[in-house]
């Protein structure tokens, strides 16, 4: 409101308290007529009911902050189903790959009958819930639509959608498929930069108004004193105005050269730098999208003394890479609670955080592909080791120490002993990093997919190294990335960097399209010939199946290690973590090695687990 609208007001307000309180104190009033008393009560009253009803219907505008509680790291919605499509178009679409699925889960639990799964399918006979028979039944009786209408009103959902998750956590139960807990509540979108009305006022004129219409129609002086009061209250507020934004703001980052999953404290000071009371001042720290407030919150609300500070503490789970705060984002709410003012105060102190990969202990067993070069896989040769390997016939030059002297003694017959050959191998480890693979998890002290992808490839790494394996990095990602198989220490510290700091293996996804034509081109051209390949993916789509296919078609022995995504408690979830259990059982049936890592298991651990199982 500008300064000559607020000096109109508090005038007018003036001079309607003086003559209200004229008129409650007795004073000549001979010179208004009734009629003109009942126009003015008449108008005072109609004015109020539009005002108050114009309040009703209004909202309320307090400014939002950004809450950084959790991650914000995966893509935009692309799961097949349509995310920008309608409610039911999209439930019509997960009906139809969750019947298929289930088609398959029954089929496989019955010996392979997939007509025999068919059948109980469309007869409903699959499940004892007749709520999950009814999603592929059709006309389910009267009574069945009414009992699930109202249950999917209660979840807030459609009545076929309620039908399946009902069929998923069916489907979900075949499968032996825990779902993880549910999704957080989306939270409101942040008030932009600038001062913002709130609104808290509307309709409070109309109840000044209506005060003293009722009270000249029914000559009730209290009620028109009452009105005055509301007309002054109506003065403050018009006098009230947002202070001006002086902020010392200092941020303090508790850190030592952390680890990945290392927790670091944040401490963060603002300071009032104006001559007046802050009475309404709110902070949310510009926390990075991909770190997890894990205890504490990175937010303060308080009032503020002139030179007073106040001081918010809170605690990050650190995630590999670089990552950079942004200035931390204030409200200032002048004291009549009016209008607020938005805006991004300069943090001195610490802007960022720097987090390492940390080494695993890893035994990652490779295919018997070697190379010439020396190393630590046996080969199926005889040759310099230590192992013996067989005996065979002398020949002219074999060096003595070679010649089996016992059997010589005994038949007079000269022989060479053989040793088991040990040879390196050339890896390439792969990191799927495609838009496709990033899922972060609801729980912000977990790893998202490609996290655990890229400390998978690091430890893989480290291991085939240690193994005197010559060993490269590649990445499936919209951003090409390809570091040549080599060893040494020097080559592994390029190969720690790389993992850490390459913006195509980032904690968020890069920007561009992800094709799967020319990228498997591109990385056949790569990759040296007798290459083997160990991609960590999450396995989320089919296009990374195709990709590792192709490469074991080529002759490149694949093996893969994957990285549990989770499943979400919902029908869409479902199907999304059962498509990805029958990909891994596809890959296995075509001979490639697939270790899976779940959640809340070391990856030593898996690996061991699965190991057994596999054929050299």
């Amino acid at each position: 409101m500008s300064y000559r609208r607020r000096a109109a007001l508090v005038a007018g307000s003036l001079a309607v308290v003086a003559g209200i309180g004229r008129v409650a104190a007795g004073g000549p009033t001979g010179s208004l007529r009734p009629g003109f008393v009942i126009f003015v009560g008449v108008f005072g009253v109609t004015l109020s009911v539009f005002g108050l009803a114009r309040g009703v219907r209004a909202d309320t505008h307090v400014a939002v902050l950004p809450n950084p509680a959790g991650r914000d790291v995966s893509p935009p919605e692309n799961d097949g189903f349509g995310g920008g499509s309608s409610r039911l178009v999209k439930d019509y679409r997960v009906a139809e790959r969750l019947r298929d699925l289930l088609r398959r889960a029954l089929a496989r639990e019955r010996g392979g009958d997939t007509d025999a799964a068919e059948d109980a399918i469309d007869a409903g006979t699959w499940t004892d819930d007749p709520a999950a028979a009814a999603a592929f039944t059709g006309d389910s009786g009267r009574g069945r639509r009414l009992r699930d209408g109202v249950a999917a009103r209660r979840a807030g959902t459609s009545r076929l959608g309620y039908r399946l998750d009902r069929a998923a956590a069916r489907l979900r139960s075949l499968m032996g498929l825990s779902a993880d807990d549910a999704d957080p509540e989306a939270t409101a979108t942040p008030t932009s930069l600038g001062t913002h009305a709130t609104g808290r006022w509307t309709g409070f004129r109309a109840l000044a108004l209506a005060f003293v219409g009722v009270g000249i129609l029914a000559r009730r002086p209290g009620l028109v004193v009452a009105g005055g009061v509301a007309v002054v209250a109506l003065a403050v507020r018009a006098a009230a105005r947002v202070p001006d934004p002086d902020l010392t703001v200092n941020r303090v980052i508790d850190a030592d050269a952390p680890s990945h999953g290392d927790e670091v404290t944040v401490r963060v000071r603002v300071r009032n730098d104006t001559d007046r009371t802050l009475f309404d001042c709110r902070l949310a720290d510009g926390v990075p999208e991909t770190l997890a407030v894990t205890e504490g919150a990175a937010q303060v609300a308080t009032a503020l003394r002139p030179g007073a500070s106040a001081t918010v503490e809170y605690a990050v789970r650190a995630t590999r890479g670089d990552h950079a705060f942004d200035a931390p984002r204030v409200v200032l709410g002048d004291a009549a609670g009016t209008a607020e003012r938005v805006f991004e105060p300069e943090a001195t102190g610490d802007a960022a955080l720097s987090v390492s990969l940390p080494t695993t202990d890893l035994s990652m067993p490779v295919r018997s592909s070697t190379t010439r070069h020396r190393g630590r896989i046996e080969a199926d040769s005889g040759g310099d080791g230590i192992a013996f390997y067989a005996t065979r016939e002398y020949r002219r030059g074999d060096p003595l120490s070679r010649i089996d002297w016992n059997r010589y003694a005994g038949t007079r017959e000269l022989s060479t002993l053989e040793f088991q050959e040990e040879q390196a191998a050339t890896v390439v480890v792969v990191v799927d990093a495609r838009p496709a693979a990033y899922h972060a998890p609801a729980d912000g002290s977990l790893d998202t997919t490609v996290d655990r992808a890229v400390l998978a490839a690091r430890a893989v790494a480290d291991a085939r190294l240690d193994a005197e394996d010559t060993v490269g990095v590649a990445a499936l990602s919209p951003e090409r990335l390809f570091v040549p198989p080599s060893g040494g220490q020097a080559h592994r510290s390029r190969l720690k960097t790389v993992l850490e700091t390459s913006s195509a293996v980032a904690p968020t996804p890069a920007d561009g399209e992800f094709y799967v034509g020319p990228t498997f081109r591109w990385l056949q051209r790569e990759l040296p010939n007798d290459a083997q390949v160990v991609c960590c993916s999450p396995l989320t789509d089919d296009a990374v199946v195709r990709v590792l296919r192709y490469l074991a078609a080529y002759g490149h022995p694949v093996t893969v290690v994957s990285p549990d995504p989770g499943t979400q408690p919902t029908a869409s979830g479902t199907v999304v973590a059962t498509e990805r259990v029958f990909r891994l059982a596809a890959l296995r049936r075509a001979g490639i090695r697939v270790a899976e890592w779940r959640h809340g298991e070391s990856l030593p651990a898996a690996i061991e687990r699965q190991r057994l199982g596999w054929s050299a």
